[in-house]
């Protein structure tokens, strides 16, 4: 890599931070996309995300795909998660033992169906 490469993967890496620290105190504002993303959820998981986003430290996507992946390590323990569709509810997991699995999941609640 060129000294110049460095100093721009440094300066970004340094930007990225200062944008994290800086914006770390504030409360998240849902924006028009993520706001359609809460219609689609069950009202218990909206009130769980708006909870979540009053704390100011993620956006609706980043609660979601967290509670979505604790939930499928929950149930395939052990497994490495190799591919995940939010949209059509599907997630393929590895297993310790090396098969592949897919799940199906409730795109509003987030609840594993298999």
């Amino acid at each position: 890599m060129t000294f110049q490469m460095k100093g721009l993967l440094g300066m970004a890496a340094a930007m990225g931070t200062a944008i994290l620290v800086a914006s770390s105190g504030y409360a998240q504002v849902a924006t028009t996309l993520e706001q359609a993303e809460m219609a689609g959820l069950s009202p218990q998981l909206r009130a769980e995300v708006e909870a979540r986003m009053k704390q100011g430290r993620q956006t609706v996507y980043e609660i979601l795909t967290t509670t979505l992946l604790n939930r499928i390590k929950a149930k395939h323990l052990g497994s490495e998660i190799v591919a995940l569709d939010f949209n059509r509810g599907i997630v393929v997991v590895r297993t310790p033992g090396g098969r592949l699995r897919t799940s199906r999941f409730d795109t509003t609640t987030l609840e594993l169906k298999s």
